[in-house]
């Protein structure tokens, strides 16, 4: 039987075929465990600091639900044709779906904050931004990173300097980020905080008033000017 990987270096469910198993018991058990884990995401979202976690895995396998003809779980009666056979090509692709739920780090509270919580703090210090575990899971499950990272056609370094440079200038410590020269020094770094601030496609500035928009972007311009000076 074929071996799956798992999302992320996470002790994750295993979705390979246990032996003997067969494709409607494999279907069966993989569907059970997902519904019990959009239930658990479900009351998880509910608690403070986590009202974001329906956004990530969760979300698309709702859209894999909704493809499937709706309701709200995976459902583990197999799909049937009209004659009431089993539909395997539709088995197969929910099976894929399943799959890809289960092994999603972020289907998981403990994979959610075990990932993301090492990277925020990787992040953090290699770079100067100021991730929490949730906002940095929101920046990749929002979108933000492959749009910076993809159509911006920036370095992700630069990219995540950038965003530190933000992210201090958004908390008024403009103090702390000229002490830091080697974040502050790089005008390529500058250019593509000013270009993040100004594009209306990202979560990461939607909560910005436009006044602190407009700070923030002073603040970036006149360290940009001290480079050149």
């Amino acid at each position: 039987m074929a071996k799956y990987k798992h999302d992320y270096n996470v002790k994750a469910y295993n979705v390979d075929y246990k032996p003997g198993e067969t494709d409607l018991q494999y279907y069966k058990r993989l569907a059970k465990t997902a519904d019990q884990r959009l239930v658990r995401l479900e009351r998880l979202a509910e608690q403070p600091g986590y009202e974001k976690v329906t956004q990530y895995a969760y979300a698309k396998a709702m859209r894999d639900i909704e493809n499937y003809g709706g309701g709200k779980r995976f459902n583990v009666k197999p799909p049937l044709k009209e004659d009431g056979t089993v539909d395997n090509t539709l088995l197969r692709e929910k099976l894929a779906d399943l799959r890809a739920f289960l092994t999603s780090v972020s289907s998981t509270k403990k994979g959610i904050e075990q990932v993301y919580k090492q990277r925020a703090n990787t992040f953090n210090k290699k770079f100067g931004t100021n991730f929490t575990w949730q906002e940095l899971a929101d920046f990749y499950n929002s979108g933000d990173a492959d749009k910076l990272g993809g159509d911006g056609g920036y370095g992700s370094s630069t990219v995540l300097k950038a965003i530190g440079m933000i992210q201090k200038s958004k908390e008024k410590i403009s103090k702390q980020i000229e002490a830091n020269k080697k974040v502050t020094q790089d005008r390529a770094v500058v250019d593509v905080a000013l270009k993040i601030l100004r594009r209306t496609d990202l979560s990461l500035t939607e909560d910005m008033t436009e006044e602190q928009l407009k700070k923030i972007e002073e603040d970036l311009k006149k360290q940009k000017q001290k480079k050149r000076g």
